[in-house]
C-alpha cells in the first residue's frame, strides 16, 4: 500500500547520463554510447523556476523624478560636459602621436592618448 502511495505522488522526471570513451576520448551524454559506456546514472530533473519579475517605476515617475527618495538616481548638481570639437581634437591628437611613434609604441603613450580621448569625449 505504501508502495502504491509512493507511485502516486508526482515523479520528478529523472534523466540518465552516459560517460562514453571512444579513442581516449570521453564524452558525457544522455543518449547511449556506441562505443564503451564507461558509466551510466540518474539525474532527477529540478522542477522548473517560476519567472520572477521586477518591479519597474512607470516612464512618467521616471522623468518627472517622483518615486521613493532612497532608489531613486541622483544627479550631480552640475554636470560638466565637455565642448563637442574637444573631443575631435583629442582624436586627432592620438592619431598623430600614434602615426609618429608607429608600431612600436608602448602602452604609456597609449594609455595617455586613450585616457585624453576619454576625458574629453566623455
Amino acid at each position: 500500500m505504501g508502495v502504491l502511495l509512493l507511485a502516486m505522488v508526482s515523479p520528478v522526471p529523472a534523466q540518465q547520463v552516459f560517460k562514453c570513451v571512444d579513442d581516449g576520448a570521453v564524452a558525457y551524454q544522455s543518449m547511449p554510447c556506441m562505443g564503451v559506456t564507461e558509466k551510466s546514472w540518474e539525474v532527477a530533473a529540478e522542477p522548473a523556476a517560476s519567472p520572477v519579475v521586477a518591479a519597474t517605476p512607470t516612464r512618467d515617475a521616471a522623468v518627472d523624478g517622483s518615486g521613493n527618495r532612497r532608489t531613486r538616481r541622483r544627479e550631480p548638481a552640475s554636470v560638466r560636459r565637455p565642448p563637442p570639437d574637444a573631443c575631435e581634437k583629442a582624436k586627432a591628437g592620438r592619431d598623430a602621436a600614434y602615426r609618429k611613434a608607429g608600431l612600436k609604441r608602448g602602452f604609456k603613450l597609449s594609455s595617455h592618448w586613450d585616457n585624453r580621448v576619454h576625458d574629453a569625449c566623455w
